[in-house]
């Protein structure tokens, strides 16, 4: 039909059209505005034609929507898409792959296969001998299924947590001249949508109309005053009025002079209603593209990246162990047949060499730490349950260790350290300020001017508190015009609505409040004789503007230049204290005046609201700080952790909330964001030195190329600046994103809150992001490593105190672990050396290397945080996750038990006690009183009680059995001291505390008993196990390395190596710093 053919043809014409409009000109308009000083994106619209071009450049209709025909691919190919990619969980499987990316588990999975296969095949005693491998890999199997299934969970409740954001409202959309609803993922470029009151805008658009609308822009910017909106028509036409004055923009308030009609997506329609053309979507939107800078690789932690050192130094210390061994054994092989004291037997023979490859694996086996992975795993899923009780939701399992190590904290203000709740805190009238538990009492006491009081507030304001279908109260208006609402409230007037109904019609002009002149007023005839005016506004506008005061007995006195200085004081006080001072004043109008009721000077300011007006009072206005954000920011000074303040406000207020909460001092300095990014250059690609290349973000998109790594643009200006800067103030998105990467740059352990969509970049960026669970937007709960329950930045300090307690664990656990180690590989190799034989068989060091090491990772990876975790440095990156003080422990412990136990395998024959008689009782032929020699070979090769131990009425040698028993009692009682690392010499300190560790360590001694005293041929153990004397020896010897230890604690070492020894890492730009105090001077005149 013709009519279709008119159709394809627009189509076509259209599309070819879609080459020379790039979207990214549409997207340069909404950073237009994000940039905006004064009217930049409404004259950016003017120049390409007006609004009305957008319909051709848009291929729409603003009167009927977009039609059937343009729903199709190629509008999604040219402007993109506002679907979201789904982010799939992982599969249970896929889960388990991942945690098998572990360096030492791969090591354990190759190890745990041959030890399995030559256990099965080669071994003297196959029947039994398998288990050591098929153990091995059981460990790998338990440390797999802990992690994978913790990940599981932890995925499964984020999920339901993001489910409550995806079931977003429906929005109403024009389509083919008919309104219809569609979820927000439908919507496409050049769709017209409907906004009304508390949606959450879906896309970028422009305003083609709108009635009373106003945005809170704040997950964006950070800045939690709303903006006004309004159609680019009626926007254009305020432009034209006000350039008509001839007045000039200037300061930072230029910006909201004239409303905008650019609206951005992730935003909230607060109040109001409007329709705009939608311009951006999807990754291509404002929020899309800050989502997309949030794309990054995820990076190691800390705690990962040092056991992967220590993983690397074990392994090679390991293998290189395994290998001189086999050589060893091979070299006197070799000199017993040079000598003759060994005849070549084809099949004996190649047995011993067999056997020698055997014994090398077996000491690589037992060099490498299986519990170690398994008590990382445990103490990370036992502190995340703990962590989650307390309102901590650990994304990512090794982000509460990293947390630990955090040495910086950059917070963003509203919402997080401060409640978001403006409230009226003081209130300066007649000569005194008055606290906000005074104010009842005061208003009561003086009716008649609290009535004048009273009006003007109703009147001034249009914020209202309205209860929704729950019957939940919904604030609706200006945070600052809410203040002063719910002080009425609170006093027990609750009819505000009431009064600007009845006054109404009785108002004659109304001057809504513009930042550039900084008040508001509306002017009221109440009768003939009556037309008063009411003006709101800054204070020291108000007090300059006044001549007279109402005192509290509801009469007018003037102003003198005292009680002039007096009020200024006041002002000066109430800002100092964090205070937004807000003055509210009102005046008769004469006959004169009322013929300049609309009359504004050459800046636009009205000119009844200049001179001669009476001054009711001025308001303190305060978001405070959350309860418990002052003791938890105290803790974290306490514990060397740096808590710096971004935020949108402006630099004299957020500086003076973040001294009230204890973030600053007196030598703090507050910058601006705009001012910070030219100073350091913003942030830049480390291989391209510009701000924008082509490097991928992360590695999935790379292919080939280089992934991209962001560094601050002028670094060296960075740590000239970064030493007294506690406060970013009037911050963008980048500019907590540069903050973090300089930081990080440093050397620094960073950690990041925030709740909008502005501080995804810097939460990704960051070490530890932490997200608001309640007030956080999805994509920066996306983001996120660690998610806030309760949105209480006490939950912080808690989750710094676990970070804390999880790296002490760890290395309690590997100053166990290592010394079991060091002391079972000397033994092995120098036994398997001397008398081809080790002191403990492969199923006793499966004992002591697999369930032993199980409980302990249980029983040390457990221990409770406490108190004096925050009292003490954070540990620096550069730190190796070994001490010197663990060395010394280590070693010290090696050493004694190594004597002792050499001792007793190459003499035991001359001081273990046998009691006793029968068959298996065997004494020393030299010595009566004490044990036969265990040992299956002489020095010189010959045999010695190899025939015994295969005699089946016989078997395993007491003195043997004695040593093994003696070895584990070492462990147990070392175990004990394991739980200090600080060298204290109270090691029983809080053990009561510690009920997992006190049960696990006596089921451990049980099981000990019952493998001892029944073990027999399968535990390589005396038949007729030992005796009730030989266990109190036994234990004797075990209480060894407790007194041990004690020797150890007096033996000097050098201490600790920090990046800075005397200072935390988190102030190590202070060391830096240089010429700071100039600077100070500088930044902060400039606010003064």
């Amino acid at each position: 039909s013709g009519e279709g053919f008119h159709e394809n043809k627009r189509q076509e014409c259209y599309y070819i059209l879609l080459k020379f409009i790039a979207k990214e000109e549409l997207i340069k308009l909404v950073d237009t505005y994000m940039d905006r000083k004064f009217d930049e994106e409404i004259t950016t619209i003017e120049d390409r034609g007006g609004i009305d071009s957008f319909q051709e450049f848009l291929g729409v209709d603003f009167n009927t929507g977009l039609r059937t025909g343009d729903l199709n691919e190629e509008r999604i190919n040219a402007f993109g898409s506002n679907k979201k990619e789904e982010k799939k969980n992982d599969t249970f499987c896929e889960l388990c792959w991942d945690a098998l990316g572990d360096k030492i588990l791969r090591i354990l999975l190759v190890m745990g296969t041959l030890s399995l296969i030559i256990g099965a095949t080669l071994e003297k005693h196959p029947e039994y001998a398998w288990i050591e491998g098929f153990a091995i890999l059981m460990a790998v199997f338990i440390v797999v299924m802990v992690t994978s299934t913790n990940n599981y969970f932890k995925q499964k409740k984020f999920s339901e947590l993001k489910n409550e954001h995806k079931n977003r409202a429906l929005i109403t959309v024009l389509r083919n001249g008919e309104y219809s609803s569609k979820h927000p993922s439908e919507v496409l470029v050049g769709d017209i949508v409907k906004l009304v009151q508390g949606e959450i805008i879906p896309a970028d658009g422009i305003l083609l109309k709108a009635q009373r609308l106003q945005t809170n822009e704040s997950a964006l910017t950070g800045e939690n005053d709303n903006v006004e909106k309004e159609g680019h028509e009626e926007c254009l036409k305020r432009l034209k009025e006000w350039m008509k004055k001839g007045t000039k923009a200037e300061g930072d308030h230029a910006k909201r002079e004239i409303p905008s009609p650019i609206v951005i997506s992730g935003t909230n329609v607060v109040e109001g209603s409007g329709e705009m053309v939608v311009i951006a979507v999807g990754d291509y939107s404002k929020e899309g593209r800050i989502s997309g800078l949030a794309e990054q690789d995820e990076e190691m932690t800390p705690l990962e990246i040092k056991l992967e050192h220590l993983a690397d130094r074990i392994s090679g210390l390991g293998l290189g162990a395994g290998i001189f061994v086999v050589l060893i054994l091979w070299l006197r092989f070799i000199i017993e047949l040079g000598t003759g004291a060994n005849e070549w037997d084809t099949g004996d023979s190649i047995t011993d060499l067999i056997y020698a490859v055997i014994v090398g694996i077996t000491v690589i086996a037992v060099a490498i730490p299986e519990g170690l992975p398994l008590a990382v795993t445990i103490s990370l899923a036992y502190s995340v349950r703990k962590m989650q009780k307390e309102q901590n939701l650990v994304k990512r399992l090794h982000a509460c260790e990293t947390m630990g190590g955090a040495d910086c904290i950059c917070s963003d203000k509203t919402g997080t350290l401060t409640k978001n709740v403006m409230e009226v805190q003081r209130y300066s009238v007649d000569g005194s300020v008055y606290d906000q538990p005074k104010f009842k009492s005061l208003f009561e006491k003086h009716e008649d001017y609290f009535a004048f009081l009273k009006d003007a507030i109703c009147l001034t304001s249009a914020a209202r508190l309205e209860k929704n279908k729950k019957n939940e109260t919904v604030e609706i208006g200006s945070k600052t015009e809410l203040a002063m609402v719910k002080m009425l409230v609170t006093l027990g007037h609750d009819d505000y609505m009431q009064i600007r109904q009845n006054i109404q019609k009785s108002v004659l002009v109304t001057n809504p409040f513009a930042s550039k002149r900084k008040r508001g007023s509306v002017i009221v005839g109440y009768s003939e004789d009556l037309v008063r005016i009411y003006v709101v506004g800054a204070s020291e506008y108000l007090v300059k503007s006044s001549k007279r005061q109402l005192s509290l007995d509801a009469t007018q006195v003037d102003i003198d230049e005292d009680r002039r200085q007096s009020l200024k004081k006041d002002i000066e006080t109430m800002a100092g204290q964090g205070l937004r001072t807000l003055g509210i004043a009102f005046k008769d109008l004469t006959a004169d005046e009322m013929d300049k009721l609309n009359e504004v000077d050459k800046k636009g300011v009205p000119v009844l609201e200049k001179n001669g007006l009476t001054l009711l009072g001025i308001f303190g206005i305060y978001d405070p700080p959350r309860d418990e954000v002052t003791k938890a920011i105290q803790d974290c000074k306490n514990a060397y952790i740096k808590v710096r303040m971004v935020t949108g406000d402006n630099p004299i207020t957020a500086l003076a909330i973040a001294r009230s909460i204890g973030i600053a001092d007196d030598n703090s300095i507050a910058m601006i964001g705009e001012d910070f990014r030219k100073e350091v250059g913003g942030v830049i690609c480390e291989e391209c030195k510009t701000e924008l290349c082509d490097c991928p973000r992360n590695s999935k998109n790379a292919g080939d190329k280089k992934v991209r790594n962001d560094v601050v643009g002028n670094f060296e200006n960075f740590k000239r600046i970064i030493g007294h800067l506690d406060v970013l103030a009037r911050s963008q998105p980048e500019d907590k994103y540069t903050l973090v990467t300089g930081l990080k740059q440093m050397g620094s352990v960073v950690a990041v809150t925030g709740d909008g969509t502005n501080d995804a970049p810097a939460l990704k960026k960051a070490n530890v992001g932490f997200a608001m669970g309640i007030a956080g937007t999805e994509l920066a709960q996306e983001v996120a490593d660690i998610i806030l329950l309760d949105d209480n930045f006490n939950s912080i300090v808690k989750a710094v105190k676990w970070g804390r307690s999880i790296y002490d664990n760890i290395q309690r656990f590997i100053q166990f672990q290592l010394t079991v180690n060091v002391v079972a590989v000397t033994c092995a190799i120098v036994g398997a050396v001397t008398i081809k034989q080790s002191p403990l068989t492969a199923v006793q060091l499966l004992w002591v290397n697999l369930i032993m090491d199980t409980f302990a990772s249980l029983a040390l990876a457990t221990e409770p945080p406490t108190d004096a975790l925050l009292m003490r440095k954070p540990h620096n990156l550069s730190d190796f996750i070994i001490t010197p003080r663990m060395f010394k422990q280590i070693f010290g412990q090696a050493i004694i038990q190594i004597a002792i136990l050499f001792a007793m395998m190459y003499a035991g024959e001359y001081f273990i006690p046998e009691y006793g008689s029968g068959k298996r009782i065997l004494y020393n032929p030299r010595s009566k009183d004490y044990v036969r020699s265990g040992r299956d070979y002489h020095f010189d090769g010959s045999k010695d009680y190899y025939d015994l131990y295969n005699d089946p009425d016989i078997g395993p040698s007491r003195m043997m059995t004695f040593i093994f028993n003696v070895f584990v009692l070492f462990q147990l009682f070392n175990e004990i001291n394991s739980r200090k690392l600080l060298e204290e010499w109270n090691i029983m300190s809080n053990i009561l505390q510690s009920w997992l560790f006190m049960a696990i360590w006596f089921f451990t001694f049980g099981i000990q008993v019952i493998m001892i005293q029944v073990g027999s041929w399968a535990m390589g153990c005396h038949l007729d196990g030992l005796t009730v004397e030989q266990w109190f020896i036994c234990i004797a010897w075990g209480f060894v390395p407790i007194v041990w230890r004690f020797v150890i604690i007096l033996v000097p070492f050098k201490t600790e190596i920090h990046t800075d020894d005397s200072k935390p890492a988190s102030h190590l730009a202070s060391s830096i710093h240089k010429g700071s105090q100039s600077l100070k001077r500088h930044m902060t005149s400039n606010y003064n």
